[in-house]
């Protein structure tokens, strides 16, 4: 599970800041909650603040750190560093994981010079201690690497290969070549268990019109039925029909296409039984491989009550496509999944509705989200301390804090939504009513 992330000089984020899921002291709604390591880990928090405040830029900051784990430096973007200091350029840049995994806490970070796209330094350290156990750490910068030896060849020649590779993370390579070689020394277990989260078991979601989803609409159509059924969605059946892969290859830009048969190689390393889900615009693809390794493509198409005819995805409210790609959140285990904009496209109705079956799901997945929804600002749904805020300053700063801040305030017999329009919390926009042209 995510216990927190921290961020620097990343977008809108300046300075460091510090997104935390560990719950503070409420009282109110504890099965929202899931012990690991004597951690008090929340299951949600929904980011608020004004249009530009930069919520999105705390989901796009961990998506992009999932990618560099992926894909290494040169695939982002080079000026993604906070441009309002022109020097920051020549500053590094600042992503770190706190995970609780195996029950074992974990802190797994890099930083990174965005605009010479260069990796100055990683690490995963085991907390879980009083005395912190070093599993690995790179100082590319000042040529410090340790541990210097261990008792694994396998992993010293690893790290001694990687010590001048200033494009690509330790943590990926070691994790292929453990895959390639399906090695099951437990001396790998750490690397293992935090590269299968950040990678696999972690998903970010954002209102764009092309995904790859790692969900399997066909074997789970059963639960995903029940859970439309409770959503008042008028689907009764989920079934499929054989197309060519040309469908999804024309549709894309040659690099997406790529990136998303990547994405699926990679899933399909880790679990050949994989069948994954591409959405393009409003179209759903499911894609597997047969016994001779053949990518197999499938189009979906969806019945309605009442209506034998098949209707395809395109051919669907795009709130129902959204409900669609979301519905995993309450079919899986141990997973995080972080959706940017969850209100995109959906009536408010809907997004309560789907906040409040994940809240009451019994799995130990968790869920953050960034929303203008102000029906999720009610302590009858949510914990004070699984609300956050975002909010810029005068230099185009963002400063991400929580409810929390506002214990003496934010009372439990408060109208949360009325207070927050009020400016009680800030991050809010401040318009000019007195505008003139």
């Amino acid at each position: 599970m995510l216990i927190g992330f921290k961020v620097k000089n990343y977008r809108s984020f300046n300075e460091l800041q510090h997104f935390s899921m560990l719950s503070g002291k409420v009282r109110n709604n504890d099965n929202h909650i899931v012990e690991s390591c004597k951690k008090k880990i929340l299951k949600f928090s929904g980011v608020f603040g004004a249009n530009g405040s930069g919520k999105s830029n705390l989901i796009l900051a961990i998506g992009l750190a999932q990618n560099i784990i992926i894909d290494g430096i040169t695939t982002i973007i080079n000026n993604q560093y906070f441009r309002g200091n022109k020097s920051n350029e020549k500053e590094n840049s600042y992503f770190e994981f706190e995970l609780a995994l195996n029950e074992k806490l974990y802190s797994y970070g890099f930083e990174v010079n965005i605009f010479k796209q260069e990796i100055v330094s990683e690490w995963l350290i085991d907390m879980t201690k009083p005395k912190e156990k070093v599993i690995f750490e790179r100082d590319i910068k000042n040529s410090k690497y340790s541990p210097s030896k261990t008792k694994n060849n396998y992993f010293d020649v690893c790290l001694a290969e990687m010590k001048n590779n200033n494009k690509d993370l330790f943590i990926n390579e070691m994790a292929r070549r453990i895959s390639m070689s399906n090695n099951k020394d437990e001396f790998f277990n750490d690397i293992k268990a935090v590269f299968k989260f950040l990678i696999f078991d972690m998903y970010v979601i954002r209102p764009t019109s092309h995904k790859f989803l790692d969900i399997d609409y066909l074997k789970k159509k059963t639960k995903i039925l029940k859970v439309l059924k409770a959503l008042d969605i008028n689907i009764t059946d989920i079934v499929s029909e054989p197309c060519d892969i040309k469908n999804i290859q024309t549709s894309l830009p040659p690099i997406e296409f790529t990136t998303i048969m990547n994405k699926f190689e990679e899933s399909y390393r880790s679990d050949p039984r994989t069948r994954a889900t591409i959405r393009i615009a409003n179209d759903l693809y499911v894609i597997e491989k047969n016994n001779d390794g053949e990518v197999i493509v499938h189009s979906l198409n969806f019945i309605h009550d009442n209506c034998d005819s098949k209707f395809g995805a395109y051919e669907e409210s795009d709130g129902t496509i959204r409900i669609l790609e979301l519905v995993d959140i309450m079919l899986t285990e141990n997973k995080l999944f972080l959706i940017d904009e969850l209100d995109s496209s959906l009536h408010p109705v809907l997004v309560e509705g789907l906040l409040k079956i994940f809240l009451k799901a019994n799995n130990t997945n968790q869920l953050i989200i960034t929303t203008h929804e102000l029906k999720t600002l009610d302590f009858d749904l949510v914990r004070r301390d699984e609300i956050w805020f975002t909010e810029k300053n005068e230099k185009g700063e963002s400063r991400l804090y929580s409810l929390e801040e506002f214990k003496d305030v934010a009372r439990f017999d408060r109208k949360i939504d009325k207070a927050y329009l009020e400016g009680r919390f800030g991050a809010i926009a401040n318009i000019d009513i007195n505008y003139e042209d």
